[in-house]
């Protein structure tokens, strides 16, 4: 049977599963995760990336240049939030600032791995999604499906710290999912929206933005904290994003 596929404007709420996932993304099960058979698939529109498009989840790029702490547009949530009823003094809790570095990220087979070198961890490197349903998905070039034309999306993951931005180090066009940071934890499949970067723009999020990113090497920077909260589309909600990587594709 083909799997379900639902336009994400209009998913049905009744379909989410309210229970707790029992999924942690450790460092194996993010490299190599379990991924269930038989999920739905919903479809996550594409639009092309532009400052009004954008609006509530972040910024399109013309450098890298543009969002910096030494020009004070680069966001860093002051860190970590008291347990109690006393606040952070002021121009406290921010000074970590941030970190930059490569991140990787492209196919192997049907699979489409990242890994972030920004950051000083052994949780950096993921499986971010697939070219083809689980069933059918290998690592194995040989046999591959994939055109990579789209991309079924398992997970996605934000960074409660700090904002983010990506630039392309080769003028090529890439897609992005993003959620909101207004869902917070109760970020769902339909909330994600693509956006598709022209050749030669980056693009920034703000804190607390759930994202996705098509295939590409990048200058990332980031909250040098790295606080990361992850949410499994496949466990929580039985279901995986799927996202075009062409303006055309599903169109």
């Amino acid at each position: 049977m083909p799997p379900h596929t639902t336009d994400a404007t209009s998913a049905d709420q009744s379909s989410v599963n309210d229970n707790e996932t029992n999924f942690v993304f450790t460092p194996e099960n993010f490299r190599n995760p379990s991924i269930p058979s038989g999920l739905n698939v919903l479809d996550v529109p594409l639009v092309l990336a532009t400052p009004s498009s954008l609006l509530g989840y972040g910024y399109i790029l013309d450098s890298p240049d543009d969002y910096t702490t030494e020009k004070g547009n680069f966001e860093i949530v002051p860190w970590p939030r008291p347990q109690g009823a006393r606040p952070l003094d002021p121009h406290t809790g921010a000074e970590a600032g941030t970190t930059e570095g490569d991140f990787e990220v492209g196919w192997k087979g049907d699979y489409f791995f990242g890994k972030n070198l920004a950051v000083n961890t052994i949780n950096n490197t993921y499986l971010d999604g697939l070219g083809a349903m689980p069933e059918i998905a290998t690592q194995d070039e040989s046999s591959a499906t994939s055109d990579g034309s789209c991309i079924y999306l398992w997970m996605s993951d934000f960074h409660p710290d700090g904002g983010q931005l990506f630039f392309p180090k080769s003028p090529i066009p890439f897609c992005v999912c993003l959620g909101k940071n207004t869902c917070g934890d109760d970020v769902k499949p339909e909330d994600m929206r693509a956006f598709y970067i022209p050749a030669g723009k980056g693009v920034y999020f703000h804190p607390g933005m759930s994202k996705e990113l098509g295939p590409q090497v990048f200058l990332t920077r980031q909250g040098r904290v790295h606080a990361r909260v992850s949410a499994s589309w496949a466990e929580e909600f039985g279901t995986l994003l799927r996202v075009p990587l062409t303006l055309d594709k599903y169109g």
